[in-house]
Formats: structure tokens, C-alpha cells, sequence
């Protein structure tokens, strides 16, 4: 009786999968209804132009944002400011926000919403515990509607 080496065993049984794939259909090649089609990728938010720069509402209105100071690991501010279509600073919506690495988002923290100053600016404080690649998404609501919602991106 030969005993088989384990090479032996364990080469032929890793080409196995390999060799099952090979005698189908490449689906990139298929026409017709066998051909594999990719899903949409969903829409994200909007990307928030950059800061101090108008972000303009589907009423006319407008919005800025920038942070208090340079972020930094610990906690940030973001400040916005919401004017009308006049150019009137208003403080008549609810804005929320939400922040973490993209990269992680089971750590996000979910909505959280900002609060309003006594000059009126809208403030969110983000907690930023490690470097990386961060996002802050701001949505905008009038009445119970959100009429925007728009991220921005950056690194620590």
C-alpha cells in the first residue's frame, strides 16, 4: 500500500474550486438576460462646498460651515451659518448631524442635532478619537421635511 504525501492530497484539492469555474459562461461576456448587470451604486449626499462658501437651498436660502478652529484629535466645532434668499441670517431650521470614518461606520454617531448660539450660528461639537479619513454629514430640515443634506471630507 503507498501512502500519499500531503502535497499530494492538498495540491489537487486547491486547483478543485479553480477548475469548477472554469466551465461556465464569463458573465462580462453574456448577452441577453444572462448577462450579469452591476446594481446602482446609491447616491450619497452631496459633497458641502468648501468652508465659508455658499450652499444653496432649494428655498432660496443658503448655508456656510467651517470649523471653530483647524480639527484635531479630541473635539471639533462645527459652526454653520443659514441665511435666507435675501441674505438675512435666519435660524428658523433644524439642522442635524452625523460624523465618523468612513472606513469604520459601525462607529458613527448616529444623528445628533446642533445647537443654536446666542449670536444664532448652528454648533456640532464631532469627537474625533483617531487620525484617518473622516466625514460630517449636515441635513437641513424645514418644518418635518429635510430639504438637503450634504457631507464634507477630510483627513486628521
Amino acid at each position: 500500500m503507498k501512502i500519499l504525501s500531503f502535497k499530494a492530497v492538498l495540491f489537487p484539492l486547491l486547483l478543485l474550486p479553480l477548475l469548477a469555474g472554469c466551465g461556465g459562461q464569463d458573465p462580462q461576456s453574456a448577452s441577453g438576460p444572462e448577462r450579469a448587470t452591476a446594481a446602482p451604486a446609491p447616491a450619497g449626499p452631496a459633497l458641502l462646498a468648501a468652508p465659508e462658501e455658499k450652499n444653496q437651498l432649494p428655498d432660496g436660502g443658503w448655508f456656510t460651515w467651517r470649523f471653530a478652529e483647524k480639527p484635531k484629535l479630541g473635539t471639533a466645532i462645527i459652526k454653520v451659518q443659514a441665511f435666507d434668499k435675501s441674505g438675512a441670517r435666519v435660524n428658523a431650521y433644524e439642522l442635524i448631524g452625523e460624523y465618523g470614518m468612513p472606513s469604520m461606520r459601525y462607529h458613527d454617531s448616529g444623528p445628533v442635532k446642533f445647537q443654536l448660539n446666542k449670536k444664532g450660528d448652528y454648533l456640532l461639537p464631532v469627537e474625533l478619537v483617531m487620525p484617518g479619513e473622516w466625514s460630517v454629514l449636515i441635513r437641513v430640515k424645514s418644518g418635518k421635511e429635510e430639504i438637503y443634506a450634504g457631507q464634507v471630507l477630510f483627513t486628521l
